[in-house]
């Protein structure tokens, strides 16, 4: 299984800026994560908005922002339960990226907890014993990046600063928007 895909987007540094000027208020309150309306980033991140629109074939569903304070992590978990899983998402890096990792890991299917555990009592799935756990991939999130929300993965923050992402999620089902083909036009990316 392919746990992500980066993305070579020619004009990704003014999207970045354009993101981390629209975000500043809100990382200066320390807020840890929150949402937007897709419709907010056309006035607020045009350059972003104006790309997602000419790729994406399907709605966006969710767009949420995550702060990662410095020197911290973002505990393993999959997104979703054990019978509805959140396969994708499409994560854009805003700031303090550098030095922070994104893993994956194996997870024997007794080792979770289901529940409304996530951000805003969203489902997830907490990993119950992580000593069972076995990293089994790795990257940094330093461009928009595909990645698998299915499988178990965690952040660590190894920065001074806090990392600020943006978290795309698109409509799925067991059929479909199970791959990053499948939600967006990829070609010469």
């Amino acid at each position: 299984m392919i746990h992500y895909r980066k993305l070579n987007v020619d004009n990704f540094e003014t999207m970045r800026l354009e993101l981390e000027a629209a975000t500043i208020d809100k990382v200066n309150a320390n807020i840890r994560f929150w949402g937007e309306h897709y419709s907010w980033f056309e006035t607020n991140a045009p350059t972003f908005y104006n790309f997602i629109e000419s790729r994406k074939k399907v709605p966006i569903r969710m767009c949420r922002f995550y702060l990662t304070p410095a020197n911290d992590f973002l505990a393993p978990h999959a997104d979703g339960t054990s019978d509805n899983r959140s396969p994708i998402g499409l994560n854009i890096p805003i700031s303090g990226y550098q030095n922070t990792t994104m893993d994956w890991y194996s997870c024997p299917d007794d080792n979770f907890e289901n529940g409304h555990l996530g951000f805003n009592k969203t489902p997830a799935s907490k990993v119950i014993d992580p000593t069972k756990l076995v990293k089994i991939d790795s990257t940094v999130i330093d461009n928009p990046t595909f990645v698998r929300t299915d499988v178990v993965h965690g952040i660590v923050n190894d920065n001074p600063t806090c990392r600020l992402v943006l978290s795309l999620r698109f409509p799925y089902s067991y059929k479909f928007g199970q791959n990053f083909e499948d939600v967006m036009e990829l070609s010469g990316l």
